[in-house]
């Protein structure tokens, strides 16, 4: 069973074997220890208590009589499954006055739970035609070949490969795969010190705004444009311009002036689907300079092009540095794996580094 830490309770008026009883039946009927499940050995409890063990086995004998315990030859005592049946709970729900909780009021620097929130029906894969993004399909997961490389990972040399803190660097052979693999593919070519990996495009996405994005600052967002993106901008600043769409992507105008970062997904718009052609894309990489604002380039789902050839990503375009480029391994995979990167200008990778090492260490 995993470690559970008792302390008796500290009523003097019972003996030690009452107060054991005690402590146990509350864990139980307070769910800690759930039915079924395995109560430490006699000998165990009886160390970790500091009180003899005969102390604690005839405690446990005394819950196996009241129905608590059931006893398991030769594999020890269990929490009876029968004995929370029909049993109201021991203690309600403690409740909290209003005048309790007033002083979180407005502690928090942001209210997230007034933006708008993606939702989902928990029972979403029941539905025929479920009209969901981002999800997959657990038929075509590669599932021999993602067992191959669980025991490639599981050998003495890959876990002391992997297994140590990588705070100032990714892992090099993961960094060379997007290098020379993934990269090129979408027609960018990066050094190693200008990619970091993430946990997903999101996280690419937040570490990236909060770099460039202050209260004064003014982002460009396409409207309509993917929801979380918006939210996590307007958890940076208020001043959120949205942008115009036709059918080739943003347009390239007058409301692009006074903007700092602009948003766009070209390869894929989300949620219109369009692909931005390369006559808009070096556009806007003009309008970039000329502006002098950074552009944010989400390209997910670059990949899944069914129709046409696959257009080169808005960094591939970029000689003058103007473009954060992001990018995510997710979709190609499963939404469960979180792994995505962010492909930008040495300098800026460099703290991008630094802050997620603030915020989780490393992937």
């Amino acid at each position: 069973m995993p470690e559970v830490l008792f302390q008796l309770p500290d009523d003097e008026r019972l003996n030690l074997q009452a107060r054991i009883r005690e402590m146990l039946v509350s864990a139980i009927l307070d769910g800690h220890l759930p039915p079924g499940s395995a109560v430490p050995s006699g000998r165990k409890l009886a160390q970790q208590l500091k009180v003899a063990r005969n102390t604690v086995v005839l405690a446990y004998e005394h819950l196996v009589d009241e129905g608590y315990l059931v006893s398991r030859e030769r594999s020890g005592f269990y929490v009876s499954g029968d004995i929370l049946k029909g049993r109201a709970p021991t203690k309600p729900p403690r409740e909290r006055s209003g005048a309790s909780l007033a002083h979180w009021r407005g502690r928090t620097r942001f209210d997230f739970r007034k933006q708008r929130q993606i939702t989902k029906p928990a029972d979403w894969q029941r539905y025929p035609y479920p009209f969901l993004y981002g999800q997959f399909d657990p038929a075509l997961f590669p599932i021999a070949d993602w067992r191959e490389c669980c025991r490639d990972a599981a050998s003495v040399r890959a876990i002391n490969a992997w297994a140590g803190d990588r705070a100032d660097r990714d892992d090099p052979e993961l960094i060379e795969q997007l290098h020379t693999r993934v990269l090129p593919r979408r027609g960018v070519w990066a050094q190693d010190d200008e990619i970091l990996v993430t946990l997903g495009a999101q996280h690419a996405l937040y570490l990236a705004a909060h770099l460039l994005v202050s209260p004064s600052s003014r982002v460009g967002m396409e409207e309509p444009g993917y929801t979380d993106a918006r939210n996590v901008f307007l958890s940076h600043t208020r001043h959120v311009k949205p942008l115009t769409l036709d059918e080739s992507g943003v347009v390239v105008d007058r409301n692009l002036t006074g903007c700092e970062c602009v948003y766009v997904t070209p390869s894929h718009q989300f949620p219109t689907t369009v692909t931005m052609p390369v006559e808009r894309r070096r556009e806007l990489l003009q309008a970039a300079d000329a502006e002098n604002f950074v552009l944010i380039e989400d390209d997910y789902e670059s990949e899944l092009n069914y129709a046409d050839e696959p257009a080169p990503a808005l960094k591939s375009l970029d000689e003058l540095e103007r473009v954060i480029y992001i990018g995510s391994l997710s979709k190609t995979l499963a939404p469960g794996l979180r792994m995505g990167y962010l492909v930008g200008p040495r300098v800026f990778i460099e703290q991008a580094r630094i802050l997620r090492r603030l915020m989780l260490r490393h992937p």
